[in-house]
């Protein structure tokens, strides 16, 4: 019986609410006041949040992380790379044991140009020691210079595939 006198006030007060709902907005109680949104809710926003990371074009670090993430990869900045070797500073990344050296350039051309300087077998400027323990494997793409330091020839393959698969592109 309780039941059923819930159910009956449930529906009264449904149908008051739709009753309500049909009236013009100019005859509401002005006691009643629509409440702000919440701070902390999840309502979507007239315009999306500006993407500092352009996908496609040269390659910039995020496009290197997201293309390394993508591939299997929890990319770890684990700060400067090794300096002497180009003129531009790089970063490192950890990838489980390996290391991975990224140089980026402001263009190919820039690029070609600093890879012209240095013995791309040891990766380092003729005449001088290398800075890679175990050897590096040299890769390129565009603006960018990777430097892996690993003996996986799988992930040695991956990464090599990962970058060298071409530039970022827009998603669609």
């Amino acid at each position: 019986m309780k039941l059923a006198a819930a159910l009956a006030i449930l529906v009264v007060a449904c149908a008051r609410g739709d009753q309500s709902a049909g009236r013009d907005s100019g005859s509401a109680s002005p006691s009643v006041a629509a409440a702000p949104p919440r701070a902390d809710s999840a309502a979507p926003t007239a315009t999306p949040p500006a993407n500092s990371c352009v996908s496609e074009g040269e390659w910039q670090a995020c496009s290197i992380e997201k293309r390394l993430t993508d591939a299997g990869y929890v990319p770890i900045n684990s700060g400067a790379a090794p300096t002497g070797v180009f003129d531009v500073a790089g970063t490192t990344y950890l990838l489980g044991q390996a290391e991975l050296n990224i140089y980026i350039f402001r263009s190919a051309r820039e690029r070609e140009a600093a890879v012209g300087k240095i013995d791309t077998v040891t990766v380092a400027p003729r005449g001088a020691s290398a800075p890679w323990s175990p050897p590096p494997t040299f890769i390129t793409s565009n603006n960018v210079v990777a430097v892996l330091e690993s003996d996986n020839g799988r992930l040695i393959e991956r990464v090599q595939n990962a970058i060298r698969a071409g530039l970022p592109r827009p998603t669609r």
